[in-house]
């Protein structure tokens, strides 16, 4: 029997779980209920993008090259969503979509020749606050909050961040919650890195989501999972300042050979943000999951010898996502408590930075009502570098100042 058939009830027969619950009912209640806390819901849900994931762009003079999306794309994954009470919730997202792209050149004609898919893989990550109206059979809400969307290849550069907003309604079946919703995305403007491709600020998805109903009682990780977002700031620069003397081609000007130049290098001070997960599992110890947007920032120019600048930059050298996963242990209890932790860190491919380091952090916790507060210095020490252009070389040891707020 295929296993999607199983978990919808094929054929076979039917056995009576908890109370009399058939048992095609059972797996999937299973499978989401049993991640339940109290007042955590976890869930699916999945569905479609309305709008393109790509502006149509035509470059060159004449056009010669073209990229725009071929197809809508899908948006599946799991659901997370903590009540603060009868009417106001926070929900978290992971929701994997494949951005489809398509790149090609242009004859004269006006016929495309190697035409290229080019699709570039993205995770959504909002973090939405909820409010649900109560009526009789269903429940009509609006949702709020920032988004982040990090990416897995480099086909493309879309933005990483931006806001969402949507509207929906709760309906309850059995032991499910089945939630319908149309969401809008606003995404920051796109920066490219290198190419013409350019994806649309303005995103609809209409999704279907499906989830258990916060009444288990059973508790496997903890009584309380912490939800919110992390902030702050490198202490140095990524980029180490340097200088290096190099030969710059004046073919373009029409003398055709090289004239010595100065390459001057400095790192900027790049603004960390994104979600943040905790787990409490004993009473001083809890593992913490962050997901910060990096821009690794970089400011160049390159001087000749007679002073003339040819060349000058500053901005975005890349873009990336660090995922640190931390054990955190609390030294006491209190409403104000410090904190050591420590962990591994992954850090999405660039060119120019490794994807895998290890490092640890000291810092307090404030408790205000239901709020936690909890700043903190973090060192990450990353792995060996792949390619990269020596004056662009990132740091291997980072130094941060952070701060938390979850609830």
């Amino acid at each position: 029997m295929h296993p999607l058939n199983f978990l919808a009830g094929g054929s076979g027969p039917r056995h009576a779980v908890s109370g009399g619950m058939p048992l095609r009912y059972g797996v999937l209640s299973f499978l989401i209920l049993t991640c339940s806390a109290q007042t955590v819901s976890v869930g699916f849900a999945g569905g479609g993008a309305v709008t393109d994931a790509f502006e149509t762009v035509n470059a060159g003079v004449p056009e010669t090259f073209t990229s725009y999306s071929q197809a809508r794309d899908y948006v599946v994954g799991l659901t997370l969503e903590y009540r603060l009470g009868r009417s106001f919730s926070v929900e978290g997202d992971a929701l994997y979509r494949e951005l489809h792209l398509t790149v090609a050149f242009v004859e004269p004609n006006g016929v495309l020749y190697a035409v290229s898919p080019s699709p570039v893989v993205t995770y959504e990550l909002p973090l939405m606050a909820k409010y649900r109206f109560h009526w009789s059979k269903v429940d009509p809400f609006v949702e709020a909050g920032p988004a982040f969307r990090p990416t897995t290849n480099l086909n493309a550069n879309p933005s990483h961040y931006g806001v969402t907003a949507g509207i929906g309604v709760a309906a309850r079946w059995r032991q499910f919650e089945i939630t319908p919703m149309v969401r809008y995305m606003r995404w920051v403007h796109d920066r490219p890195l290198g190419n013409s491709a350019e994806s649309g600020s303005d995103q609809v998805e209409m999704l279907v989501g499906v989830s258990g109903h916060p009444s288990s009682a059973w508790h496997p990780l903890s009584r309380r999972v912490e939800l919110g977002m992390v902030g702050g700031t490198t202490i140095f620069h990524d980029v180490p300042a340097s200088t290096t003397a190099v030969l710059i081609s004046q073919v373009p000007t029409g003398s055709g050979g090289q004239e010595p130049g100065t390459m001057y290098v400095t790192g900027g001070d790049p603004f960390l943000l994104g979600p943040a997960l905790e787990v409490p599992f004993l009473k001083h110890f809890s593992l913490e999951l962050d997901g910060l947007h990096h821009s690794i920032e970089v400011s160049r120019r390159t001087v000749l010898s007679n002073g003339e600048v040819t060349d000058s930059f500053s901005g975005a050298e890349a873009l990336t996502w660090e995922f640190p996963v931390w054990g955190k242990y609390r030294l006491g209890a209190g409403r104000v408590t410090p904190f050591v932790e420590a962990g591994p860190s992954f850090r999405l491919l660039t060119e120019n930075s490794s994807v895998f380091g290890t490092g640890g952090g000291a810092g307090l916790e404030v408790r205000w009502r239901s709020l936690k507060i909890a700043p903190a210095l973090r060192f990450t020490h990353w792995g060996p570098q792949g390619y990269h252009i020596p004056a662009t070389k990132v740091i291997v040891n980072q130094v941060e100042f952070v701060t938390g707020f979850l609830l």
